[in-house]
């Protein structure tokens, strides 16, 4: 009866733990998917001085996929794509001519991610915590859209600068992930990147 009743507790204990585990928000074979809008960063193409500047937001996707336990947690890695874009316009008239500018850049991030949940200390299925690393690319690109007056005609017009700027980017952040139902929330991430700061909706399959 002893070994009976120990047998039973056992294998309790055993489908609790089991059911603990299936339940974290994110677990080996999970996959991850951010879609979202970052704010803050870097503006590598800016003009000093007068002018308008319009800053878009942003656009981050970014994907996780768990591949192996790690110490108390589990480890991704994944990849992710991101775009933010400068316009600057200025106007500048004098005696017999007007110089319009028009000045836009692209900048695009592209790379790899390795990211680190540790979920087991919480205890709550529907929160993600992680932090982690990224490296990649960054492409950017310039148009000149400048156009110049004189005496009536209207012509394009290139000073000649571009200020465009390609190079490997590497950064650090933390996100967190919080789940409505068990594949959809939303989520949050934090660091140096294309922007200080992202959030937005999230998936996990």
């Amino acid at each position: 009866m002893r070994f009976s009743n120990f047998s039973i507790g056992a294998s309790v204990a055993l489908l609790l733990s089991g059911a603990v585990a299936s339940a974290q928000s994110f677990d080996v074979g999970s996959n991850g998917i951010n879609l979202g809008l970052g704010l803050g960063g870097g503006r590598y193409s800016y003009i000093t001085g007068v002018g308008n500047y319009r800053v878009s937001p942003a656009f981050v996707l970014s994907y996780d996929r768990g591949i192996t336990q790690l110490g108390p947690g589990v480890l991704a890695i994944g990849g992710m794509i991101a775009n933010q874009t400068v316009k600057y316009e200025y106007n500048y008239t004098s005696i017999g001519y007007t110089y319009n500018y028009d000045r836009r850049w692209s900048n695009t991030l592209v790379g790899a991610r390795g990211t680190w949940h540790w979920n087991d200390w919480h205890g709550n299925d529907r929160l993600d915590l992680y932090a982690g690393v990224f490296a990649g690319y960054n492409i950017g690109t310039y148009r000149n859209k400048s156009t110049r007056t004189v005496n009536g005609v209207t012509t394009t017009w290139d000073d000649g600068y571009s200020a465009t700027s390609s190079y490997l980017r590497s950064g650090v952040f933390a996100g967190c992930r919080y789940l409505f139902t068990p594949k959809f929330g939303v989520y949050g991430e934090l660091g140096y990147g294309i922007a200080y700061l992202n959030a937005g909706v999230t998936l996990v399959l």
